[in-house]
């Protein structure tokens, strides 16, 4: 089943309705009103725009709505209770019924949690394994690595994040989320030893491409039975298989090289393709080097199967 960390919504703006104008802020332009907007980022995120230029009415929400059944995250089993949620509030009422049945999907983030060990090994191997240097940039940040592709378009491009739930949960950010629960210590024990992988998706046409569904009603959304975690991160890192190293000329050449680029693939790419023909498969010839290197780090990377882990339901 198909989970999401984020959603954002656009609905009919007659399915809002009580807005307390002191939670919302208004704008105006003399008589006439533009919209209502409210926008909280703690305990979590949460923002609701009642655009009446447009008569849309925009809903976008995190997983951390849900409070102790986070750790389910946005699903189409709780999706109505991400509604309810918002209606318990105080600041307006949604017509829940009528925005399952009539909402389109436009952005979303696509999220799934895994168990592993060591996120340090999988940031290495990933790294290390990356199809095309020039196509993904990965980023390492503070607490994982994002992998981002360099579409023309930044809100075209695939970026895929991932990083250890575990520590996230337990930075200050989050203290006024945990305050929410009615049990804590079960939620941060479900999430003891989880990494998690977050694909962020900005544009229609995308989601549709990625959840291979026709349209971006919520419903296809939900009930999509697409991988497209396993999807892009497929286009992103090519895992390889751990043989032998083979004690010949032409390896101990490609170790050479890879000492002399301090083994580093992407500095041995650039040369590779600064020293070849514009006819050159670079992907076919990068590949004798990265499984000369899978093979030297085989101990510290062991049985690395990112891919089966993605794939788990």
């Amino acid at each position: 089943m198909i989970r999401f960390d984020k959603l954002k919504i656009i609905t009919d703006i007659n399915y809002i309705s009580n807005i307390n104008d002191k939670a919302f802020t208004a704008q105006s332009v003399g008589e006439q009103l533009l919209y209502y907007k409210y926008n909280i980022k703690k305990p979590y995120s949460l923002c609701i725009i009642a655009d009446y230029q447009h008569s849309e009415l925009s809903i976008e929400f995190t997983g951390k709505i849900l409070k102790d059944e986070y750790i389910h995250l946005i699903n189409k089993t709780n999706i109505r209770k991400c509604f309810e949620e918002i209606n318990g509030l105080g600041i307006c009422t949604l017509s829940i019924d009528e925005i399952l049945q009539n909402s389109k999907v436009c952005k979303c983030d696509i999220t799934k949690d895994i168990c592993c060990k060591d996120l340090n090994n999988i940031i290495a191997y990933i790294k290390q394994n990356l199809c095309n240097y020039r196509k993904w940039i990965p980023k390492e940040k503070r607490n994982g690595i994002v992998l981002e592709n360099a579409a023309d378009t930044p809100r075209y491009r695939k970026r895929l994040t991932i990083y250890n739930k575990e520590h996230e949960l337990g930075l200050s950010g989050n203290k006024d989320f945990l305050g929410l629960l009615s049990d804590r210590k079960a939620l941060l024990d479900y999430f003891k030893g989880k990494i998690r992988f977050e694909l962020n998706v900005n544009a229609e046409a995308q989601i549709r491409t990625l959840l291979e569904i026709t349209n971006n009603t919520l419903n296809e959304v939900l009930t999509s039975t697409a991988n497209p975690l396993k999807t892009v991160f497929n286009e992103a890192v090519k895992e390889t298989g751990t043989t032998p190293c083979a004690k010949n000329v032409s390896n101990y050449l490609r170790y050479l090289l890879l000492k002399d680029c301090d083994f580093n693939l992407a500095i041995v790419e650039a040369k590779i393709r600064a020293l070849s023909s514009k006819n050159t498969a670079i992907s076919r010839a990068m590949q004798p080097y990265r499984q000369l290197l899978n093979d030297l780090n085989r101990s510290a990377y062991p049985d690395v199967k990112l891919q089966e882990l993605i794939s788990m339901v």
